[in-house]
C-alpha cells in the first residue's frame, strides 16, 4: 500500500468509507486532502444511487457509466477502491479483517443493517479495541424516529429549516441543494479529528452517532433560544433582515443577473446614496435612519431594483465593494467555475483521470480552508469501481493471489456493474423546461 506524504497532519491515519451518497463520502474525502489513506467500499452488486442523476462527462454515460459521475468522482477523491459484496459470508470477512488494520470507519447504513451483519461498533470493537467509528443515520440510533428513512429534503424540514426559507407569504420552502449533507459532512470532520486526538491522547476509540436532523437543528440554535426566551415563533421573512434595510437581492443588466445588497448601518446607506448619485427619492429624511428604512422596504427595494437594473452586476459589485458597501453577485455554476477568487485560493483543483476512464483533466471542489504548515491538493482521482481490489487485499490483508481470483469468481469482489449498462444521458432540455438546470453552456470547461 503506497503511504500518504509525511507532511500531511493524517499521515498513518487509515480509514475505512462504508458510506453513500455525499455526507460522509465528501467528508472522507476532505481525510483523505489530509493525508489520511482512505478506502473506499464500493457496490458492485447494485447501481448507487447518485449514478442515475450524474453529471457525466459532455453527457456521455459511456460503458463504465458508475466511473463518470461527477458527483461520485467529487466525494471519492483521493480514495482507493474496493468493491466488495457484504451479502455474502466471504465478503463480511474481508471486511472485518479491514476493520483490524484501520483506525476509523465512517459508515451511513440505517441503524438495523449493521447489527444483523453483526459488524456494528459493539460487535466491531472486540476485533479493534482502539476503533473510532462514525454512523451517520438521519435521526440517530436512539429515539421514536431512529428506524425512519430520510433524504435532505425531509431531513430541511424536520429540522425546521424549510420553516424559516422563503417569502413572507409563501409556503415553507426547501434550502438549495442537500443543505443537511455538507453539515453533516462539516460535523462529521470536527468529530472524527476531535476522536482520533482523543484517542491519541489515551488510546481509546469510540463510536460517533451522528444524526443529520440533529446537525439541522443546531443551526437554528437563536430560533430555538428566541422561543423558549419569549415564546415568540420566528417566520419567513424572505431575503430580508430584522436589523438591516436594505437588504435583499436585486436585479441587474442581463439575463437573470443579480447582485446582493446589505445595508447595516446609517453610514452604509449615506455610501450607497452617493454611489447611487444622490437621486432624490434617496434623500428623503425618513430613510438616515433604519427605523424608517425598516418601515418602508418595499419602496426602497422597488427603487433599487431600477437603479441596479441598468449596470452590470460584477463592476457594480466592485464599485460598492470599493465603498464599503457589502454587495456581491449572486454567482451561477458558470460564475463560480471563472470565479478569480476561487481561483487564487486554488478551490477548485485539477485533476487528470486514467486515460481508459475516458474523463480526462476536470475540475473538483477543494476545501473551504487552507493550512499553513502544509500544502493541501487532492491526492489522486476517485478510484474506478474496484480499481485496488488486489492491491487492497494482498498489500494490506495477506490474501493470495490465487485467494483473490477465487473471491472474484465467486462475485464477492468486482469491477463492473450489469444493472447499470447502457445508461441514457440526462434529459437536459426536459430538466431545463422543469427548471432544474438553467441553459448548458457548450464552452464550460474553457476555464
Amino acid at each position: 500500500m503506497s503511504a500518504p506524504s509525511e507532511k500531511l497532519p493524517l499521515s498513518g491515519l487509515r480509514v475505512i468509507d462504508a458510506s453513500h451518497v455525499f455526507a460522509i463520502p465528501y467528508a472522507t474525502g476532505l481525510l483523505a486532502d489530509l493525508g489520511a489513506e482512505v478506502i473506499k467500499i464500493q457496490a458492485h452488486t447494485r447501481v448507487d444511487v447518485m449514478v442515475g442523476h450524474g453529471p457525466f462527462p459532455e453527457n456521455l454515460p459511456g460503458e463504465r457509466p458508475w466511473d463518470r459521475v461527477g458527483s461520485l468522482n467529487t466525494v471519492n477523491r483521493g480514495k482507493l477502491g474496493l468493491a466488495l459484496d457484504f451479502t455474502l459470508p466471504e465478503g463480511i470477512e474481508v471486511f472485518r479483517r479491514l476493520v483490524r488494520v484501520s483506525d476509523v470507519l465512517a459508515e451511513s447504513f440505517t441503524p438495523r443493517v449493521l447489527k444483523k451483519l453483526r459488524l456494528d461498533y459493539a460487535s466491531l470493537v472486540e476485533l479493534k479495541p482502539d476503533l473510532i467509528m462514525l454512523s451517520n443515520t438521519g435521526y440517530g440510533h436512539t429515539g421514536p424516529w431512529r428506524d425512519w428513512g430520510s433524504v435532505a429534503t425531509s431531513l430541511e424540514a424536520t429540522s425546521g429549516m424549510c420553516w424559516l426559507s422563503g417569502y413572507e407569504d409563501g409556503p415553507p420552502s426547501k434550502i438549495g441543494q442537500s443543505y443537511t449533507d455538507f453539515l453533516a459532512c462539516w460535523t462529521a470532520v470536527y468529530a472524527i479529528l476531535a476522536s482520533v486526538y482523543r484517542r491519541r491522547r489515551t488510546g481509546r476509540g469510540q463510536w460517533i452517532d451522528l444524526a443529520m436532523y440533529q446537525a439541522g437543528a443546531a443551526t437554528l440554535g437563536p430560533i430555538i433560544m428566541d422561543y423558549f426566551a419569549n415564546a415568540r415563533v420566528a417566520a419567513r421573512i424572505g431575503n430580508r433582515h430584522e436589523a438591516m434595510a436594505p437588504h435583499n437581492v436585486y436585479r441587474c443588466a442581463g439575463e437573470d443577473r443579480w447582485i446582493a445588497i446589505a445595508i447595516d448601518s446609517d453610514a452604509a446607506w449615506q455610501a450607497l446614496r452617493r454611489a447611487m448619485g444622490e437621486p432624490a427619492w434617496a434623500r428623503a429624511s425618513r430613510y438616515d435612519g433604519l427605523a424608517g428604512r425598516l418601515e418602508d422596504r418595499e419602496a426602497l427595494d422597488r427603487q433599487l431594483c431600477s437603479w441596479t437594473a441598468g449596470h452590470d452586476a460584477e463592476p457594480l459589485a466592485a464599485r460598492l465593494q470599493a465603498e464599503g458597501i457589502m454587495a456581491g453577485v449572486v454567482e451561477n455554476g458558470r460564475d463560480l467555475l471563472h470565479d478569480e477568487q476561487l481561483h487564487e485560493r486554488n478551490f477548485l483543483e485539477r485533476v487528470t483521470h486514467p486515460p481508459e476512464s475516458g474523463i480526462g483533466a476536470r475540475r473538483y471542489i477543494g476545501r473551504p480552508w487552507q493550512l499553513s504548515a502544509a500544502r493541501l491538493a487532492i491526492t489522486r482521482p476517485a478510484p474506478q469501481l474496484g480499481e485496488h481490489n488486489r492491491e487492497v487485499l494482498t498489500g494490506l490483508l495477506g490474501y493470495s493471489s490465487p485467494e483473490v481470483d477465487e473471491l472474484e469468481k465467486k462475485g464477492v469482489i468486482g469491477t463492473g456493474i450489469a444493472a447499470a449498462k447502457n445508461l441514457p444521458p440526462l434529459a437536459l432540455e426536459a430538466m431545463r423546461r422543469n427548471q432544474r438546470i438553467g441553459r448548458p453552456d457548450p464552452d464550460y470547461r474553457e476555464v
